[in-house]
């Protein structure tokens, strides 16, 4: 169960990885009861697992709306939605956000059509930090039957004609089904909102077709504020206008925060903390490493680690198609900084190396290190890895943490191609990056943040296959 390791972090004050992880048994003084909603047009349903904690879910009812402050929608933001390995981002979007005050207005309007949706509370921890925060509010849309490639405007919001309210009007784009496709990549916003809101707008101007972060949004994952705030700064950017897939890092500590202010792709007991999906020449698999980490033999470990490697060995199958295979998650496998001694960082590397090496993984994304580091293709022992001349015979391993967190100093590597820090010796305030998907060609450029200037590139590699 996802409460396990949050009750257990509370009780012994574990400190996992980069600090002691916020407690939260992400109850509340409702009974949590499986919920499950069935998205018109689509061909999935979506559960609100129990371990999740949210209470008070109902579907839109249509409810005049008499409190128009109260149900005022907050922090738009576009997700994905689907089965752990089903996900269609250019045919599916899903809108999610939070009101001030408890109504069951859940709807989109999309042109002339009107979606319903969901609406449920994540209710307040009642150990470790945020306890003395309300709860929170949320609502969520899916839409299916998009057409890949195209712009659309929306709202949200809802209630009875004549008494209902509405955001303000954006768009988004959903993903093209063929062609180039450009994505952003960041982590570790958790320290710094104002270096986050800088990413955001570089991601703004590259107008990149979606984003995927590899975790620690925040510093304390149970304290809903700090996503407020860390959401707010991306208001009026980006927020609610590119598709933005984050996992969980050892911050956000599984917590029930987290999973309610992001919709991520997945289904049953562990829905969204693993999933894949397919965008463009990539098939790119995503999960939350804590359990793994700290707790491998629990079942949402082991079940995580089998998606994991069933998921990889049917994109395998499907690589003329779909040629590279990409991973993403939280701690870095192969970082040479500060955690890199750490016990949960070992145990990653431990389990997690010899599947990438099963199969022929291209490339691995981290966070956790506060730096920029990329390795040359490797395979081989855990601890003593192998270089590849050959891309295709190795994987790449890239940590690009630099979206806000404090930075952290690095070590050396027999195996390492780049490091770059942002640490005060260097003009730089942050990382981030940028990957191109073409149809048999990956480029990954990197950049160093500066907070006045142009941004320097800081490193660029290409991967064929």
């Amino acid at each position: 169960m996802l409460w396990r390791s949050v009750a257990l972090s509370a009780s012994l004050g574990l400190v996992v990885g980069c600090s002691p992880s916020s407690g939260n048994d992400d109850g509340g003084t409702d009974a949590p009861v499986t919920f499950t909603f069935a998205p018109a047009g689509c061909s999935y349903t979506v559960t609100l697992p129990d371990a999740r904690g949210f209470v008070s879910a109902a579907q839109d009812d249509g409810a005049a709306i008499t409190d128009k402050v109260g149900a005022a929608p907050a922090r738009v933001r576009l997700g994905l939605g689907g089965t752990a390995s089903g996900a269609d981002p250019t045919t599916t979007a899903v809108f999610t956000w939070e009101t001030p005050g408890a109504s069951n207005a859940a709807q989109a309007r999309i042109g002339a059509n009107t979606y319903k949706g969901f609406s449920w509370v994540t209710p307040t921890p009642t150990v470790g930090f945020g306890t003395t925060e309300p709860p929170v509010n949320m609502h969520e849309v899916h839409v299916c039957g998009l057409q890949p490639g195209t712009t659309y405007s929306y709202q949200v919001g809802g209630g009875a004609s004549g008494a209902d309210v509405w955001s303000t009007a954006q768009s988004f784009t959903t993903l093209p089904a063929t062609g180039k496709i450009e994505i952003g990549v960041s982590g570790d916003s958790r320290d710094d909102a104002s270096v986050f809101k800088m990413v955001q707008q570089r991601m703004q101007t590259e107008a990149v077709s979606m984003q995927v972060f590899s975790g620690d949004f925040v510093l304390w994952g149970a304290q809903a504020s700090l996503y407020q705030t860390w959401l707010d700064a991306a208001n009026g950017v980006t927020l609610g206008q590119q598709l933005f897939l984050p996992v969980a890092g050892n911050h956000e500590n599984s917590s029930a925060q987290f999973y309610g202010n992001f919709a991520l792709p997945g289904d049953g007991q562990y829905a969204e903390s693993f999933y894949s999906v397919n965008i463009g020449s990539a098939h790119i698999v995503m999960f939350d490493d804590q359990e793994i980490s700290t707790e491998a033999t629990i079942d949402e470990a082991t079940t995580a680690m089998k998606f994991i490697d069933d998921d990889l060995t049917k994109a395998e199958a499907n690589r003329a198609a779909v040629p590279f295979l990409i991973a993403i998650h939280h701690r870095a496998e192969f970082g040479t900084g500060v955690h890199s001694d750490d016990l949960d960082e070992k145990q990653a590397r431990a389990l997690l190396s010899p599947i990438w090496d099963k199969h022929h993984v291209d490339l691995v994304i981290n966070g956790h290190e506060h730096n920029y580091e990329r390795t040359n293709a490797i395979t081989g022992p855990p601890l003593a890895p192998v270089v590849q001349t050959d891309t295709t015979k190795g994987t790449t391993y890239v940590v690009c943490a630099g979206a806000g967190a404090t930075a952290e100093s690095s070590g050396t590597a027999a195996y390492d191609a780049k490091q770059v820090s942002f640490d005060g010796t260097t003009p730089y305030v942050g990382v981030y990056a940028f990957m191109s998907l073409d149809a048999h060609l990956l480029t990954w450029t990197a950049y160093g943040l500066k907070a006045s200037g142009t941004d320097d590139s800081i490193d660029t590699f290409t991967l064929t296959r």
